[in-house]
């Protein structure tokens, strides 16, 4: 397949170990979190980290094909939410140190931080309103509520978004803090959701991550789990089409195997050239994960990718379940973690009708 083109040869040999480690974990159990043991044992989830906090030195884009190799499986793990996001932050605030030390832990497979940005009732809002900062004498005092804090039980701290009247900041939250509140829950797709609620949590000075505005280091996050998400959406897509045609080949009606069917074959085709289209859309926002990528450029390129690969990924495994008629609906045929996991990604990091929104008005306008 023409995806192999867009790789380089360490991205290929990262792919390949990748698909080694995890070809042998059963189907059944805690398959996640066994594969995100299994990769931290060899290094490769700490492959979109910097050089200084023993990644690959790479940019964010290292992950793509880790990310690819584990949809495959439709095995879901915290590297996005964990690793990724939080290694975006890390680079516009290089010199908070407890940052990259949870950085360092969750690469290990141990709990880390994650980003709690979402507030109840805002939708996909990324500038925080309803979660507010504001300094006293001692340092900071949050007062507010955040909600799906993806993967909040695999977490040490939160980064926490704040409106403090004038900008917007970014807090260092210990999960032990007095005050912080977590009701923890789990989503259709076996994640740890957490909801999050402060009511006059202290926090020292040293707590704000950054100088000045945080929405550019918020945005950039964001993006990048939007972009790296989609790269684990496109195995998914991938293994779905593939248990479909091999399906196909196997059942029979009229003494005929459905694959030989034209009409059917045609689908299968729209099907295979959505998948490609989809892995050029998102390499390209992949590559964009740069601070050096002028900011309207990358936006451009996550919110294409996603407005594009949300709603494809949705369609290509519904697809497949109609193809595969009523075995893709019972609960031991893997097919239906492959749909419930390609909703999940397009409700993840604003939905692909939020992003074509994003993108229409970058379009129109120039504005983000």
């Amino acid at each position: 397949m023409i995806r192999s083109l867009g790789l380089n040869e360490t991205e290929r040999l990262v792919r390949d170990s990748v698909r080694s480690v995890i070809a042998d974990l059963p189907d059944t159990g805690a398959r996640g979190a066994d594969a995100f043991r299994s990769l931290a044992n060899i290094g490769i989830l700490a492959a979109p980290l910097s050089e200084e906090l023993g990644g690959m030195g790479e940019g964010l884009g290292a992950a793509t094909p880790v990310l690819e190799a584990l949809g495959q499986r439709a095995l879901v793990t915290p590297l996005v939410e964990a690793l990724c996001v939080p290694a975006a932050i890390a680079e516009t605030a290089p010199a908070f140190a407890p940052l990259h030390n949870a950085l360092a832990q969750a690469a290990q497979a141990s709990p880390g931080t994650v980003l709690a940005w979402t507030e109840p009732d805002r939708g996909w809002a990324r500038t925080p309103a309803r979660m507010t900062a504001r300094s006293d004498r001692t340092g900071w005092v949050l007062d507010g509520k955040k909600s799906l804090v993806r993967w909040g039980g695999f977490a040490e701290a939160f980064i926490v978004s704040a409106a403090t009247g004038k900008d917007t900041g970014l807090y260092w939250v210990p999960k032990e803090s007095p005050g912080l509140d977590l009701f923890t829950y789990s989503s259709a797709d076996d994640r740890s959701l957490v909801d999050l609620e402060l009511r006059e949590v202290r926090l020292p000075n040293e707590c704000r991550i950054g100088d000045g505005d945080a929405i550019a280091s918020i945005d950039y996050a964001l993006d990048a789990g939007t972009a790296l998400s989609l790269a684990e959406a496109v195995g998914l897509m991938d293994h779905a089409l593939e248990m479909t045609i091999d399906y196909m080949k196997m059942r029979e009606q009229f003494g005929t195997p459905l694959s030989r069917m034209q009409a059917l074959q045609h689908r299968l085709v729209e099907m295979y050239a959505n998948t490609e289209c989809a892995w050029s859309l998102v390499h390209d926002a992949a590559c964009s994960l740069s601070r050096e990528t002028p900011t309207l450029q990358r936006q451009t390129a996550v919110s294409r990718a996603k407005a594009y690969v949300g709603r494809m990924g949705r369609l290509l495994g519904q697809e497949a379940l109609q193809l595969h008629g009523a075995i893709g609906m019972t609960s031991e045929y893997p097919l239906g973690r492959y749909l419930q996991r390609l909703t999940a990604i397009d409700l993840d990091y604003g939905d692909s009708d939020w992003h074509l929104g994003r993108l229409a008005g970058i379009l129109q306008g120039g504005q983000g």
